[in-house]
């Protein structure tokens, strides 16, 4: 029932939205529909490389300095709200949020909210609040939690991001502590849709889990996001369907560019792994519409999509030929 509901409600957005959206911006896929979508982007842009290297301790995690190649992927994808993984936790998270200042300025003066939690930091238009790094009963690792404080105007409610990044790589030690992180955000979600405890969100207020999940020795931490089938019951309680209204979450999972075939979101063709779907976005959907996804993929786009977006064809590679590391994760949501 819940999916036809969702369905019915979808086909009435998108005929209002002629009501709502203006000329396409640059006329290629990356265009929001209407103005009043909130666009989220997910993005690994790998180790601190968006400053110059500053960190003699952190310099065999770094790579090469990308900072022009974010700003134009930032100023394409004009987001409302940002996570990015693989900053320097020691890092004030203001130097981020000023490359957006100056990449995308806000209107009347005002400037970008920004916080951080582990390696992971949180960007948005819009204030942000009821900050945490961290669950309770805390999972593997920290993480940036953070309430977006939406317009009353253009919003009926806020949305509650959960920006992840979990542990990496194979190996049995690696997957515990996957399902780890993944139990401790199933039992955060139970909580904060229950009066008491540690956080409690209004009624309705849409959940969002994103970010580099390192998904490589199977599902089960996906899974536990989506159902709410916490494996450690022990330590972060029963299971709980994660949306509002008792059922499964949704798994995002978006293509390249919007129309695919792929759907990888990591690769590098020097290393000895295949090309994966290592980054996700989770999200509830009764009370959240997805209007548009896409993985931006520079290096399969037309020439004439590169020149309207002002991208340019290896954006996206971290040192070309083949080493892409991570492609960014783009949504438009609408609240029905």
């Amino acid at each position: 029932m819940k999916r036809w509901l969702i369905t019915i409600a979808l086909l009435a957005a998108l005929v209002s939205s002629a009501c709502t959206s203006g000329p396409a911006r640059t006329g290629t896929f990356i265009d929001k529909q209407a103005r009043s979508d909130l666009r989220i982007v997910t993005y690994n842009v790998n180790w601190d490389c968006l400053f110059p290297d500053d960190d003699p301790q952190n310099h065999k995690w770094r790579s090469i300095y990308r900072l022009d190649e974010f700003r134009r992927v930032i100023a394409a994808l004009d987001p409302d709200i940002m996570c990015v993984q693989e900053i320097n936790p020691a890092r004030d998270p203001q130097q981020l949020a000023d490359i957006f200042n100056e990449t995308l300025p806000l209107k009347n003066g005002k400037g970008w909210h920004a916080t951080i939690g582990s390696d992971n930091v949180t960007l948005s238009r819009y204030p942000l609040s009821m900050l945490a790094d961290r669950t309770k009963p805390e999972g593997h690792k920290s993480q940036s939690l953070a309430l977006v404080d939406l317009p009353d105007g253009r919003y009926d409610r806020d949305i509650y991001i959960m920006n992840q990044h979990f542990a990496c790589c194979g190996g049995a030690d690696k997957e515990a502590k996957r399902q780890q992180q993944a139990d401790a955000l199933a039992n955060w979600m139970r909580d904060a849709r229950t009066q008491g405890g540690f956080i409690d969100l209004p009624q309705g207020t849409p959940i969002v889990v994103l970010g580099d999940l390192n998904i490589v020795e199977g599902p089960r931490p996906v899974e536990t996001l989506v159902t709410g089938d916490i494996s450690d019951e022990a330590t972060y309680g029963r299971d709980s369907p994660p949306d509002w209204d008792g059922t499964d979450n949704t798994d995002l999972h978006p293509l390249h560019n919007g129309i695919g075939p792929d759907d990888f979101t990591w690769r590098n063709d020097s290393d000895r792994f295949d090309p994966s779907r290592l980054d996700y976005v989770i999200y509830t959907d009764s009370v959240l519409l997805v209007v548009k996804k896409f993985i931006l993929n520079t290096t399969t786009m037309s020439q004439a999509e590169l020149d309207a977006t002002g991208l340019r064809k290896l954006d996206v590679v971290l040192n070309p030929p083949g080493e892409f590391d991570h492609l960014p994760l783009v949504v438009d949501f609408r609240m029905p």
